[in-house]
């Protein structure tokens, strides 16, 4: 396995350490996972169903251009991540426009304050690299494509965390 690789993993392993602290601080009880009520359990299983057919249909997709030996321009591993980022991304906007993102113990403003870290994380490893004239090389583009799609991501999710709650604000005050 060479360095990038090791990196990956020992990143992944960091992360995963981190979401787990980061989970235990932001939920009001202090637990790792977040609760939801009967009502939000089945409208976010449907999510979840949603989000494996985007996958599945991305999978068929990625094959169909293998077949084809059509050749992307990045990296493959980062063909496979645009499916989890895709994937993540329709669960999510789902669970926010059927009032399902936020668990009975989460406390709104501690995760709004942990993405906005995280974005601002997800800017050093685009920002080095691109200073070092290493985003891209022979034309194919690396990890730092990675952040940059992590980082649209999460722009996408707070955008409709943002839309969602000016619209069921405007609502309250109507009915008022």
């Amino acid at each position: 396995m060479n360095g990038r690789g090791i990196g990956f993993i020992a990143g992944l392993m960091v992360g995963l350490v981190i979401v787990v602290i980061l989970y235990k601080v932001a939920n009001t009880d202090r637990k790792i996972k977040s609760e939801y009520d009967e009502r939000q359990e089945k409208i976010r299983g449907k999510a979840y169903k949603i989000a494996f057919y985007t996958m599945l249909l991305y999978q068929a997709l990625l094959i169909g251009l293998s077949i084809g030996e059509v050749s992307l321009p990045f990296e493959p591993y980062i063909a496979e991540f645009i499916g989890i980022f895709l994937s993540c991304t329709v669960l999510g906007g789902y669970c926010i426009w059927h009032d399902v993102y936020w668990g009975l113990n989460n406390d709104h403003k501690r995760y709004y304050i942990i993405f906005g870290v995280c974005l601002f994380l997800n800017l050093f490893p685009i920002v080095v690299p691109a200073l070092r004239g290493e985003f891209a090389r022979n034309g194919i583009s690396g990890a730092p494509v990675l952040n940059i799609l992590v980082m649209i991501m999460m722009a996408i999710l707070l955008t409709e965390l943002g839309i969602k709650h000016l619209i069921d604000k405007n609502k309250k005050d109507e009915e008022d």
